[in-house]
């Protein structure tokens, strides 16, 4: 079963998965669908964009060819050393600057100042978990502010096919249940009454259970950075920097993008 879910995993990676490959034992960071020199327009000034891929990434990238030269890791693809490492207990760094690098990459590969527009066909898939468009954004919303320090906010797939939230913090990972890196591991169900009805815990009934984490591990449909450097250079630190960042970016979501992922994943 977990043989098959990797497999799903990775064929609906992005470019991380299958042009992060080995060439002379150094992964490279691939090119984006836009320039850094156009931005991502409202979301992301030029300026922000060279903070997020230009600098960070390709630090991120070049740290984990470091770390792998003379190892076991050298020739593998980029997803192969993320998932490798993901499970050893001695690889934390290698694997903190592959999950992170993968994570950039997901989030920016989501992003277009010509954005495909949602799908009647995604819609409904949506509407089926969450009621309505309008409860997700919402909820999305939610949880994303109420990430406290750095992180990501994900849409995901379970393997029941159900799309929930997930906070993952760091360089945290939904795609292995030992690395997600979540800050409500030991609560306990009444917890996470408490904080569902609160708008800013981060956590809403529409939130991955913390309890199933043992046997889960998600395929990742869409996340949004909420790391300072993504946010802090276009919307400065206050809590209405980070709402306006957040309501700005569902305006760059390329759909078109997201429902490929989902129907990949099998969620039609």
């Amino acid at each position: 079963m977990l043989r098959s879910a990797l497999r799903l995993h990775r064929a609906i990676a992005t470019p991380l998965a299958s042009s992060f490959r080995p060439a002379a034992r150094l992964h490279t960071v691939p090119p984006l669908p836009y320039t850094v020199e156009a931005g991502v327009s409202p979301l992301l000034s030029p300026t922000a964009l060279k903070v997020i891929y230009a600098d960070h990434l390709a630090g991120l990238v070049d740290r984990v060819n470091e770390l792998i030269a003379g190892t076991q890791y050298e020739d593998k693809a980029f997803y192969e050393v993320l998932m490798d490492s993901a499970r050893s207990l001695n690889e934390l760094q290698l694997f903190n600057n592959a999950s992170q690098a993968w994570n950039n990459d997901f989030f920016l590969r989501s992003l277009s100042s010509t954005p495909g527009k949602m799908s009647d066909a995604l819609a409904k898939r949506i509407a089926d978990c969450f009621g309505s468009v309008e409860v997700f954004r919402r909820e999305f919303t939610t949880n994303a502010l109420g990430l406290f320090g750095s992180g990501w906010t994900w849409l995901v797939e379970d393997r029941d096919g159900r799309l929930v939230l997930l906070n993952t913090y760091n360089a945290g990972s939904p795609h292995h249940r030992r690395r997600m890196q979540r800050h409500d591991e030991t609560a306990t169900n009444s917890d996470l009454v408490s904080q569902a009805q609160n708008p800013y815990s981060g956590v809403s009934r529409y939130s991955a259970p913390a309890k199933q984490m043992a046997n889960n591990s998600y395929t990742p449909i869409l996340c949004i950075s909420m790391w300072e450097h993504a946010y802090l250079t276009d919307y400065g630190v206050t809590r209405e920097g980070r709402q306006k960042y957040v309501e700005t970016f569902f305006k760059t979501v390329d759909w078109s993008v997201v429902e490929g992922r989902v129907f990949r994943a099998g969620g039609f």
